[in-house]
């Protein structure tokens, strides 16, 4: 083979190049491998009520009714708080027009007080729940936030809360852990007594 004509050594050339970047891209490719398992190694922050709220789909009809209140910041910065938390299901039994005058800033004392009818102060789990009704004969009453009394009781297993107007929700999954609170959430949407 003669390597004096120009196209040979091009050839050549263009072949080194080639194996020079494959084993170029073999070491950036293990260097973002090395990256992710740093990244994957660091733990997750716990989130806050409120991010949990506003980033689960599941809560996505309560989020908009928070999102018309000042809860976000109560649910970003304070607590501890124990939420009874109404899935969108729940919240759509509600009639559209109920839903729609909540939304709006003249009823803001309105939706305050639904709201309150699902949050306690302290933390209390799943087990706390039970022990209580064990101990005080078949059910106990919960004092919400908004001074409303749930009673909580249990049927084949499962805890069931009822408001003042004789509505029951089931809770459905419990111990969900925020920074500043415990959610558990409900079948039902909780009302004051008018």
């Amino acid at each position: 083979m003669n390597f004096k004509n120009p196209v040979h050594i091009l050839i050549i050339f263009s072949f080194l190049l080639c194996i020079s970047c494959a084993e170029t891209k073999k070491e950036n490719t293990n260097d973002k491998l090395l990256a992710q398992a740093d990244v994957l190694s660091k733990e997750e922050k716990t989130p806050t009520i409120i991010e949990l709220i506003s980033t689960d789909i599941g809560f996505e009809k309560l989020n908009e009714l928070i999102q018309t209140t000042d809860f976000t910041t109560k649910f970003e910065k304070e607590g501890p708080y124990t939420i009874f938390a109404p899935l969108n299901g729940a919240i759509n039994k509600l009639s559209p027009k109920m839903l729609d005058d909540l939304k709006k800033p003249e009823n803001a004392a309105e939706l305050t007080k639904i709201i309150n009818c699902h949050i306690i102060p302290g933390l209390i789990n799943k087990q706390d729940i039970i022990t209580a009704i064990n101990e005080n004969g078949g059910s106990v009453k919960l004092k919400t936030l908004g001074g409303t009394k749930l009673i909580a009781s249990m049927k084949s297993g499962r805890i069931y809360l009822i408001d003042k107007t004789g509505n029951a929700g089931r809770l459905m999954v419990n111990d969900i852990e925020a920074t500043n609170g415990i959610i558990h959430t409900i079948e039902s949407v909780m009302m004051p007594k008018n």
